[in-house]
């Protein structure tokens, strides 16, 4: 055989396919294919299996001890993390060979090619440059931020690939600094609205959809909409003309420092937000005695059916789980500015950060008490030159919104 690890690590999988005692109504490739998805996870090989098996309801003693000690001893090989690698990267084949009969599933196993890594060291990222302003923030609650794939009822923590500096491929949990943006955007948007005597109201909003959208969506293009025809209009000119452009930032700094669509012009921001990386070694922090493996723990998660009229067995109950980043965990992130931001525009940074700070949560989960944080900021900038322009101008912002049909029964 090849590939022994890889041979031994799937006739293992093949074998707790068979013992499995999970009922599901779901196609059962599928749901093993999920569960794998899941166990590869962990930080090696044997733990992955072991959680499988698990995750399945295989007892021990369904194993055969002959197929459990050839496993254990691949696994001690030095290509088990290089296994592992692929089977994070193809699940569904695994998935697939564990239904294939004996001589077919060897032959398939032939001609599968293994990435071997470089390095008996997996090693660490590259550590990035300081950012303008540099954010730490621990977690006080779990931590959720769902990734691009989910399996089946669970949802796994987002990941990127990174090249070590011994050329091995680590997939690293982060959270993604689009989302904070994103977040930061939101809590601007209802600043802005407050400081003008409007009651943010998301359900039923008291501006324009458009409008709306721009505030806490960034916009949408449109080649001919109501904003650019009333932009135009008041700018004298093309929406697109500098003036028009300038109005526009002047008028809502907020905006112009995250970046807006109106009509059909993209209006670039003036800052950037850099990912999250969890401080841990494989992420590059010299002083971390933490793996990032030792970072992640599954959270479960119930809906419970308080009816009680059921007239069968059914019910709506929901079981699922996701992968949360512990409690105590350090983030370390940042934010660069850009040299053409304004002053008003640089305190309206400072205003999102503080509002995120004062707020202790991120992402999704926050109703089930996941995402608390405790925020600091290095660099963090003046503050004021934002409020004043909110108190010296709330007339003028207020004039130009009526002028653009911003505000709904202006």
């Amino acid at each position: 055989m090849k590939n022994q690890t890889l041979f031994e690590t799937l006739e293992m999988i093949k074998q707790i396919k068979i013992a499995s005692q999970i009922k599901t109504k779901r196609n059962f490739m599928d749901f093993f294919s999920d569960r794998i998805r899941q166990a590869v996870t962990e930080r090696t090989l044997l733990k992955a299996i072991e959680r499988l098996q698990g995750l399945v309801s295989v007892e021990i003693t369904f194993i055969g001890k002959d197929r459990l000690s050839k496993f254990i001893a691949a696994a001690s090989q030095p290509e088990a993390k290089d296994v592992l690698n692929w089977l994070r990267e193809y699940p569904n084949l695994a998935a697939m060979i564990a239904f294939m009969d004996g001589n077919d599933a060897k032959e398939a196993i032939e001609q599968i090619e293994v990435s071997i890594s470089q390095s008996s060291e997996p090693g660490h990222a590259i550590l990035r440059r300081p950012f303008d302003i540099e954010i730490s923030a621990t977690c006080t609650t779990p931590l959720a931020h769902g990734g691009d794939h989910k399996a089946g009822n669970a949802s796994l923590f987002r990941r990127m690939d990174a090249l070590s500096n011994t050329n091995y491929v680590l997939n690293l949990p982060y959270y993604a600094g689009n989302a904070i943006r994103g977040q930061v955007r939101d809590l601007l948007a209802d600043h802005f609205l407050q400081s003008l005597d409007i009651m943010p109201n998301k359900s039923n909003p008291p501006i324009e959809l458009w409008f709306f959208h721009c505030l806490y969506a960034g916009g949408a293009l449109e080649e001919a909409s109501k904003a650019t025809a009333a932009i135009t209009k008041l700018a004298g000119g093309s929406a697109q003309k500098a003036e028009s452009i300038k109005l526009i930032r002047d008028m809502m700094p907020a905006l112009s420092l995250l970046g807006f669509a109106v009509g059909n012009r993209i209006l670039s921001g003036r800052c950037g937000f850099g990912d999250w990386r969890p401080v841990c070694q494989e992420w590059g922090y010299p002083n971390s005695t933490v793996s990032a493996g030792g970072l992640i723990e599954w959270i479960f998660l119930t809906r419970r059916e308080d009816h009680e009229g059921h007239e069968d067995d059914k019910n709506s109950s929901m079981i699922a789980n996701t992968e949360c980043l512990k409690v105590g965990t350090e983030l370390q992130g940042g934010i660069d500015i850009s040299l053409h931001a304004s002053e008003i525009e640089r305190g309206a940074l400072a205003r999102g950060l503080l509002l995120l700070q004062e707020k202790g949560h991120i992402g999704a989960e926050n109703r089930r008490d996941l995402g608390g944080i405790k925020v600091e900021f290095e660099g963090l900038l003046d503050v004021e030159p934002y409020d004043e322009f909110l108190r010296d101008k709330k007339q003028d912002v207020i004039d130009f919104l009526n002028k653009i049909e911003a505000i709904k029964n202006a």
